[in-house]
């Protein structure tokens, strides 16, 4: 005796015959698994840009730390010494307005850097930070990025120069000062490349500045914007040596023309003095 037969449904005439629920639940399906592919790429997507930032960061403070380790005071005439790029342990002055006040003092200085002392000031305000004391530099302070503090933004440092005799005061003579500190700086930095030199005037004293960037090797293509100005008080040996340095990462920091002219670098800078 044969097995029955699993009844079949037959629509009336006239009425249209019922669809099997199998292809929705099939494109139910694909649809839950693409969302799931895409989940999955997003949180890819983020944690390799945070790689990259943590990357970045890294690369900035190493870069820093070759600037502080390698860069000279340049000299007129070859000698054989130490200078830009930390800072000294100098008093620091809070002011009655947000900023705080940077004064050089020579007692406070380490013994490598009293022969070279030079008297100044500037204000910096409360997003820059006093760095610790270092033998290469008077001063440096820093500006965080908003993750927070090690994850520098822009600085600003001081160091110094020599200009022997002490009345020189020149182009040719601030060129090649600047050259000794391009040499320096390219050796710290990737694809360093100097962009143009420029006059620019410190506490009414004529100067001269070089501007430059280079980057990171990161594939959004950070860029790193810095601006070298040699000094020279007249009639005086020792000048300075100011760096301000800044990414593409920054706020107001869109090129090196920029640092020294616009947001708060602008302020130290229109600040400084010699006393």
């Amino acid at each position: 005796m044969a097995p029955p037969r699993p009844p079949v449904y037959t629509a009336p005439a006239g009425e249209p015959p019922k669809k099997s629920p199998m292809p929705w639940v099939l494109g139910g399906c694909g649809c839950l698994t693409l969302l799931i592919i895409l989940a999955v790429v997003a949180v890819l997507m983020i944690n390799r840009a945070k790689r990259q930032v943590t990357d970045f960061k890294r690369d900035f403070k190493s870069a820093l730390e070759n600037v502080e380790e390698n860069r000279t005071g340049p000299s007129v005439v070859p000698r054989s010494t130490s200078s830009p790029s930390s800072q000294s342990d100098t008093t620091t002055v809070p002011s009655s307005g947000p900023a705080s006040t940077y004064i050089n003092v020579k007692e406070k200085l380490p013994s490598s850097l009293q022969s070279n002392f030079v008297a100044f000031s500037f204000n910096y305000s409360k997003n820059f930070e006093l760095q610790p004391q270092s033998d290469t530099n008077f001063v440096k302070v820093e500006k965080y990025a908003a993750a927070g503090k090690g994850n520098t933004s822009e600085n600003f440092a001081v160091g110094y120069a020599w200009f022997n005799p002490p009345d020189s005061q020149s182009d040719a003579l601030y060129d090649k000062l600047l050259d000794q500190l391009g040499q320096q700086l390219s050796g710290s930095f990737h694809n360093y490349r100097e962009v143009k030199r420029t006059p620019v005037t410190v506490d009414g004293i004529d100067s001269r500045a070089a501007l430059f960037q280079a980057d990171f090797k990161d594939s959004a293509k950070t860029l790193i914007y810095g601006k070298t100005i040699v000094v020279h008080p007249p009639g005086k040996k020792n000048g300075v040596t100011i760096l301000m340095l800044g990414t593409s990462l920054s706020r107001d920091i869109k090129s090196a023309d920029d640092l020294g002219t616009k947001g708060e670098t602008a302020d130290i800078l229109r600040s400084f003095k010699f006393l």
